[in-house]
């Protein structure tokens, strides 16, 4: 594993995200996961964080757990870490892998106590000397907003699914508020001209999640810089056509 160079994020021609890792191959958002993306040359890696109750930044992607023992769920942030140690500690992941790669960190939205973890991820990042190659996201614009206030020497992404709609209209007012660099949207709603008026804003457009090649096909076809994926075969692929100059 090589150490990434700083100005690396999203300024080549096309980004290839391990979404969560490579979960085709590894349970996702492990470190094993993580390392495979990381040996398989993808660009960069996603992965998922949030708060327990007594305040460990976990990795994670469903702030709800199941109960063993019956259909109840819970919510991460009401239970401590002792309790579900399962889950790696960010900090420990990134120790191992943050300066490997591109890390994309996305926070989950816990409510009120998302503030908290925005203040705790970037002490980490700063302690780690973690800047240059990471970018945070969030469906949540205000969680955006509170990261460029913290420290707007992050960049950052607002994650856009179907949801989103609503704000199209607006959308040149929502960005001047919120203040994203980059786009990170559902690949059903990326359209050619969505994707144009993305880059009118001075943004990268880099589409979730792909797995299939004909789905990879149409994003190219509506000029998407990039990709998240679980399927290493979506890497390969785009490999290929760098190496033809199709991309």
């Amino acid at each position: 594993m090589e150490i990434c160079k700083p100005d690396k994020i999203y300024n080549q021609k096309f980004f290839v995200y391990g979404h969560r890792g490579v979960p085709f191959l590894q349970k996702e958002n492990t470190l094993k996961s993580f390392e495979t993306a990381i040996d398989l040359g993808f660009d960069g890696v996603e992965l998922d964080i949030m708060s327990t109750k007594d305040g460990k930044i976990i990795v994670n992607h469903d702030t709800l757990l199941k109960s063993s023992s019956s259909a109840e769920e819970y919510k991460i942030s009401n239970i401590n870490y002792e309790n579900i140690n399962n889950f790696p500690l960010l900090k420990d992941t990134l120790i191992s892998i943050g300066h490997m790669t591109i890390v994309n960190i996305e926070i989950k939205d816990q409510g009120k106590t998302s503030y908290s973890v925005v203040d705790k991820l970037i002490k980490i990042l700063k302690e780690l000397s973690l800047i240059d190659n990471i970018i945070i996201s969030s469906f949540n614009p205000d969680i955006i907003r509170e990261v460029k206030k913290t420290d707007d020497r992050f960049p950052t992404a607002w994650i856009w699914e179907e949801e989103n709609l609503k704000f199209y209209n607006l959308y040149y007012v929502v960005l001047k508020y919120y203040k994203p660099d980059a786009i990170h949207i559902y690949h059903r709603i990326a359209s050619k001209k969505l994707v144009k008026k993305i880059h009118k804003k001075g943004m990268k457009a880099i589409a979730y999640t792909v797995n299939d090649k004909e789905k990879l096909e149409k994003l190219i076809r509506k000029n998407i810089d990039g990709v998240f994926t679980d399927n290493p075969k979506i890497l390969e692929e785009v490999n290929q056509k760098i190496h033809q100059k199709i991309l």
